[in-house]
């Protein structure tokens, strides 16, 4: 999507009217879910060797990063000239720390898979507005994303990356605070839920729109009002997610669960 037709709908007071259908598949179980995603991360690479990622984290990816990871060992694809940028941060948050977004990743794929670069937002960097900067001006430099795999936030939080309630269409990388919703579901993830940090360094909804292609993938009931309230509902900053069906090349991968309220 060019930036120009980003600044275009930032200007329009009225609401926002879809502009394309993304494409709904909706598969029998999650694993078929996480296989799906990493089967079209594999295409994106084979079809374009150096082609440059956003990818997400949490739990919903973790499967589609297995498959990944097989497929590399069985000599299927190859990620050597890849360039990886992850969608966000917590901020503040210790690189090493177990819960951090940077030791997932580590975990998870940059440890199996050898890959040209890999970007992530520091969030123990001492100015979180200068690191934002910083990551900033970094993604401008490698747009288009030729594929972003995106989640979405929890129950009625609507968020991509974390451009809580609120987000504007031309937002970009910056600070921000969490959402009380999202605090209390991702806190789960922390021995301590009060360790969990306040806010997260995020890519903005512009530069999440830029890419060439967009696929996001949701697992599960916790997921089944905020798709339907992304595919069905207006189109506007209450839920960020819903500016993705101003995007032309967006397919959304879903199981039973997710997709309840859809059908």
């Amino acid at each position: 999507m060019l930036l120009r037709e980003i600044e275009e709908y930032s200007k329009q007071q009225e609401s926002l009217l879809p502009r394309y259908n993304p494409e709904v598949l909706i598969f029998d179980t999650p694993e078929a879910v996480g296989a799906f995603a990493a089967l079209r991360v594999i295409e994106q690479v084979r079809t374009k060797p150096d082609s440059i990622l956003t990818l997400p984290t949490g739990n919903t990816p973790i499967a589609m990063y297995q498959h990944i990871t097989e497929g590399y060992k069985q000599g299927i694809v190859d990620f050597s000239r890849v360039t990886i940028f992850n969608l966000d941060e917590y901020c503040p948050i210790q690189q090493a720390h177990p819960n951090s977004y940077a030791a997932f990743m580590r975990r998870h794929l940059i440890d199996h898979v050898p890959i040209l670069a890999w970007h992530i937002p520091n969030g123990e960097a001492p100015s979180p507005e200068a690191e934002a900067k910083r990551y900033r001006y970094l993604l401008e430099q490698h747009q288009p994303i030729d594929l972003a795999v995106l989640g979405i936030g929890p129950s009625t939080t609507c968020h991509i990356g974390f451009n809580e309630m609120g987000s504007a269409i031309d937002s970009v990388v910056r600070y921000v605070s969490l959402h009380p919703e999202t605090k209390q579901e991702n806190a789960k993830a922390f021995a301590n839920p009060e360790e969990i940090p306040k806010g997260a360094l995020t890519q903005g909804i512009a530069d999440i729109l830029r890419a060439e292609n967009i696929l996001v993938i949701a697992k599960g009931m916790s997921k089944a009002w905020g798709m339907n309230r992304t595919l069905k509902g207006t189109i506007s900053s209450e839920a960020p997610s819903s500016f993705l069906r101003l995007h032309p090349n967006v397919t959304f991968a879903l199981d039973q669960e997710a997709a309840m309220y859809i059908k």
